[in-house]
């Protein structure tokens, strides 16, 4: 099957339970968690080790994609070229950026935009509202590709994505303003 959706959800402080239960009832075959450091003081349930030996036994294929991790700066990750003047805060320019310039985040994502053409895809993060988290910059590369990206709020509860108000499509590419 060609799928031309992706999902995003937040794991915030979802029970295991609901987490696989929304999993199941979007029928998500791969997790792809895009957390620089996937772990939780809080929520252990959502550390790497849980997630890669509990999914599994659900058949959900576990990927952490380390190179679309959050948190990045400018002068340490990134050069600042003066993209994304848009976003008041300077993580999410740093991190757009960082999806517009850096080789490993754009060889992550198209080896995600490979898979998601196989097989039904949720990228997650820890944030539940996806305007609070870089899944908005990787849901703006995505639908510039042509996927139609829905965020998983809960389990009755989803939103289809739209561009960041700052994003612009230059020559079929990804850009901000």
């Amino acid at each position: 099957m060609n799928y031309v959706r992706i999902y995003t959800i937040g794991h915030s402080n979802r029970s295991v339970d609901e987490f696989l239960e929304i999993l199941k009832v979007f029928k998500i075959q791969v997790l792809v968690d895009i957390r620089r450091w996937p772990k939780s003081m809080k929520y252990p349930h959502f550390n790497y080790e849980s997630l890669r030996d509990v999914l599994p036994r659900y058949s959900i294929e576990y990927v952490w994609e380390e190179r679309l991790g959050g948190y990045r700066k400018f002068g340490k990750d990134i050069k600042d070229e003066g993209l994304g003047k848009c976003f008041k805060s300077e993580g999410f320019r740093a991190y757009s950026t960082y999806i517009l310039r850096s080789k490993e985040a754009k060889e992550a994502l198209e080896t995600i935009d490979k898979m998601a053409r196989r097989k039904a895809i949720a990228i997650m993060c820890a944030e539940i509202l996806p305007w609070n988290c870089h899944r908005k910059i990787v849901s703006d590369w995505f639908m510039v590709k042509g996927y139609e990206v829905i965020h998983i709020i809960g389990l009755n509860n989803t939103i289809k994505h739209k561009l960041t108000a700052c994003a612009d499509i230059s020559n079929g590419d990804l850009t901000y303003k």
